[in-house]
């Protein structure tokens, strides 16, 4: 059910910088409104053929929860590799097929469990290019079991904020079967089919251990009060947040956030700040034209509102090292960047600081939504070094130029952690300079796709 309502995946609507981890969020007035949704249930009376469809789970390379004898080992090995073949190869005919097939799909999951459509967002276009790309990077992810682990049981965590439960599960694995069955036409054998229905089950069974586990230490979402708005800059937003509950997360990730005016849709955004005591989080919201989320957030939200933000998820966090360090962000790709410089500045060794060195880019002085705060803190700071990058402004008398070229031109790096994060051919053309002078592993930024 996860790669059905994926919300992993970049979003068309771009609400925040790319190179910046986007995702959504849930405004409502508190005293107005009641945020908390039940799952929907679905309706699987007309479904029990289809549940039949389900073995039990099986085991793919990779994955045993205990050894076979010897004398099955090979045999069994093979037999996985066979399997996943024949799905990548099969799936090719599917890839053939286009937007149809997802049109398809949906069009026989709501018919044979129609409340199974309050799940989904009104406009399914954009929907369901995404499910597909979903599907296809969960396909060609088979032959790499650490991969596939980890995207499916993100997707089981991710989808309880959904309102995805257990019953969910069945029609979609029968319904994917189906289409699958479908658009493979004459090449589906029942070699074809045993494979796709092993590798289907094994793509629930992980989704669902995934929520089961993570249903034990964390709810399916957390509803957060906005305690401050902001309005600094043409479209820019600063929002602090309180959740009604702790909400872990470290330095650098991001949230989905879910508003009220717009079910169903959530967006990802970075967080702006180190975790603190109070809990409070920041996030920077830029609007863009036809943003749903993004322009309620910034236009249409005050405080007292409420959103709904889901689990925070993203790799860029902190390094554990002594290494000095070098921060490029432009734009609103600042949020995470600066709540790694919070982390950093809250873990300072007397005697032993670490030098930052932050590079906050816009096109004009305007663009530069957070220099105050950021002088401010590096006031108090003196290891923090703050440089304003302008590329577009006639007359500006500090460093003019693209993000690149300014920190390309600095020369090399030594003993430094890189972290840049912005608009995504900033953060390419970025990443590829430093390479030049600092180990790749020591160079931070999340994924652009």
């Amino acid at each position: 059910m996860a790669i059905v309502l994926d919300g992993s995946l970049p979003d068309s609507e771009t609400d925040a910088l790319p190179g910046q981890a986007t995702h959504t969020r849930f405004a409502g007035r508190l005293k107005r409104n009641s945020l908390v949704p039940a799952p929907v249930p679905g309706d699987y009376s007309a479904t029990n053929v289809a549940t039949n469809h389900l073995s039990p789970p099986v085991t793919i390379a990779g994955t045993e929860t205990s050894a076979p004898p010897q004398s099955e080992v090979k045999k069994a090995g093979t037999a996985a590799e066979i399997e996943r073949r024949l799905v990548k190869e099969s799936f090719a005919r599917i890839v053939s097929a286009g937007p149809a097939v997802m049109e398809y799909f949906y069009a026989r999951l709501f018919t044979v469990s129609p409340r199974t459509r309050a799940l989904f967002p009104l406009s399914m276009t954009a929907h369901r290019e995404r499910v597909f790309a979903a599907l296809a990077r969960l396909i060609w992810s088979l032959d790499d079991p650490p991969r596939r682990t980890e995207i499916l049981s993100r997707l089981g965590r991710d989808h309880r904020r959904f309102g995805v439960t257990e019953a969910h599960y069945a029609p979609f694995i029968a319904t994917l079967r189906d289409t699958a069955e479908h658009f493979i036409g004459s090449e589906w054998t029942p070699q074809t089919a045993s494979a796709w229905q092993a590798t289907l089950d094994y793509v629930a069974g992980t989704m669902r251990a995934a929520a089961e586990d993570d249903a034990q230490t964390s709810p399916p979402w957390w509803t957060a009060e906005i305690v401050s708005h902001e309005l600094r800059s043409r479209g820019v937003a600063v929002l602090r947040l309180r959740p009604s509950q702790p909400l872990p997360y470290q330095a650098g990730q991001y949230l989905p956030v879910q508003v009220t005016r717009w079910p169903r849709i959530w967006r990802p955004y970075s967080i702006a700040t180190a975790p603190r005591p109070g809990g409070l989080i920041e996030l920077h919201v830029r609007a863009v034209p036809g943003g749903l989320v993004s322009n309620t957030l910034v236009y249409h939200s005050d405080v007292g509102d409420c959103v709904l933000l889901g689990a925070a998820d993203g790799s860029m966090t902190l390094a554990e090292s002594d290494r000095d360090l070098l921060c490029v962000a432009g734009g609103t790709g600042l949020a995470p960047i600066k709540a790694i410089i919070e982390q950093v500045l809250a873990r300072r060794v007397p005697g032993q600081p670490r030098k930052v060195t932050l590079f906050f880019g816009a096109q004009q002085h305007f663009d530069l939504y957070d220099l105050e705060d950021l002088q401010l803190l590096e006031s108090a700071c003196s290891s923090l070094r703050v440089i304003p990058v302008l590329s577009d402004e006639p007359g500006y008398t500090g460093l003019v130029g693209t993000l690149p070229d300014v920190v390309g031109n600095l020369g090399l790096f030594e003993n430094t952690e890189a972290y840049v994060c912005g608009p995504a051919a900033m953060v390419t053309r970025t990443t590829a300079l430093l390479a030049a002078s600092i180990p790749e592993g020591h160079i931070h930024y999340d994924p652009l796709s």
